[in-house]
């Protein structure tokens, strides 16, 4: 079993390796829900360009989401299902 350090150290790395790709992200806190582009990793956080959230005035900015908020999220990859545009 991976201690605490080790999972954010893999999810960082698994994050990086998608660099590029649109995600889908849930956390537990507002705003509950993000949909965009990953720009970066930078440690534990997550360079995302929000595309959508519930929140229409939260969209279209950079945010940076800890990975510990983390509790699922989906990458689109090539040739794999997509995250519909709205």
């Amino acid at each position: 079993m991976l201690n605490h350090d080790e999972r954010t150290q893999a999810l960082a790395e698994h994050f990086k390796e998608f660099i590029g790709n649109r995600v889908f992200i849930l956390v537990p806190q507002f705003p509950f829900m993000y949909i965009g582009i990953i720009l970066d990793v930078i440690e534990d956080q997550i360079l995302l360009d929000v595309e959508r959230t519930h929140i229409e005035q939260l969209e279209n900015r950079i945010w940076e989401v800890h990975i510990d908020t983390i509790h699922t999220f989906f990458i689109e990859r090539d040739g794999g299902p997509t995250i519909p545009v709205f």
